[in-house]
């Protein structure tokens, strides 16, 4: 019987979907709400842990995270070092807890070195890291802009309510930023599934010209996912029969053991999915090195025939 040991941390605001660090079987995790619109790459960048490491100890999660899910996330506490006094420009998703975790601080120790009375850091600012740095002006946010991954085309049996619980938003919204008068979708459709920004909001929204993107376009990793070394390989892909029904990103390979997350790219359109290896590829043309399940190859972007992919496994 597994002995769950609870300690509660007393988390920064900012923070509150984060609800308590837990010790099972002698490891640490951290216990995780998850938000409205928030994804596992996100998250991955928020705790400092590798989407492939997280989905590894909640394997419920690969085919989608929904709000208010609970997700462990391994914690490995750092030894604390004496801060120094250097300065670290904010990147994309951080947040002053995950910076504070990097440099081994506090968050109200970095509040206090930049001079800071909330949480809120912008893209591309500047941050003093150590108590003997001065306090410098915060530069203005920068105008953030439209992503590329905002739509979705329909595909067969799909409804707004089942779009709303895959991109975590209402069906109402949705309705909103489609300009659509009643849940009727029409297959092959292309829709905004996160607010369009910038938007004249007196113009009815487009969206028959909107590129297709894929259901898992915000789960994009960076080319290089710290503490891990990438091995990539190209073929074709083509659909692996039998799984209509199933909505879970699957996959076969060769020689990749299973249960194995893999990142796999539509190199004609750079869609991108991670699936899970769930068996052996066999009888396939020689120059066919994976088969997806139904769901993964339509979020590729497949329709029929064969894809030409790239793979991404993590050693």
């Amino acid at each position: 019987m597994i002995k769950l040991l609870f300690v509660f941390l007393s988390w920064a605001p900012s923070d509150a979907d984060s609800l308590r660090l837990e010790t099972i079987d002698g490891k640490q995790f951290i216990i995780h709400q998850v938000e409205a619109k928030e994804t596992l790459y996100a998250i991955s960048r928020r705790y400092n842990v590798p989407v492939t490491v997280i989905l590894a100890n909640n394997p419920s999660s690969d085919g989608g995270i929904s709000v208010g899910k609970l997700l462990r996330v391994p914690y490995t506490p750092k030894p604390k070092q004496a801060a120094t006094a250097v300065t670290h420009a904010v990147a994309q998703g951080e947040t002053l807890y995950s910076i504070a975790r990097q440099y081994n601080v506090t968050v109200d120790e970095l509040k206090k070195w930049n001079n800071l009375t909330d949480n809120e850091i912008s893209l591309g600012q500047t941050l003093n890291i150590g108590k003997s740095a001065p306090v410098i002006e915060t530069p203005p946010k920068l105008i953030e802009q439209q992503s590329v991954s905002s739509t979705h085309t329909v595909a067969a049996k799909e409804t707004l309510y089942s779009l709303a619980r895959q991109y975590n938003v209402t069906v109402q919204q949705l309705k909103e930023w489609n300009n659509l008068t009643s849940d009727e979708l029409k297959l092959g459709a292309s829709l905004y599934v996160v607010q369009p920004k910038y938007a004249n909001t007196n113009q009815p929204i487009s969206v028959a010209a909107k590129p297709v993107t894929t259901m898992q376009a915000t789960l994009k990793v960076n080319e290089r996912i710290i503490g891990t070394e990438e091995v990539k390989e190209q073929g074709m892909a083509e659909l692996m029969e039998g799984t209509e029904g199933n909505r879970k990103y699957l996959a076969q390979h060769k020689t990749i053991k299973l249960g194995t997350i893999l990142k796999v790219k539509n190199l004609a359109t750079n869609q991108e999915v991670f699936v899970r290896i769930s068996s052996m590829l066999s009888g396939a043309d020689a120059d066919v090195i994976m088969r997806l399940s139904k769901s993964a190859y339509i979020q590729l972007g497949g329709v029929e025939g064969k894809l030409k992919i790239e793979v991404t496994s993590y050693k």
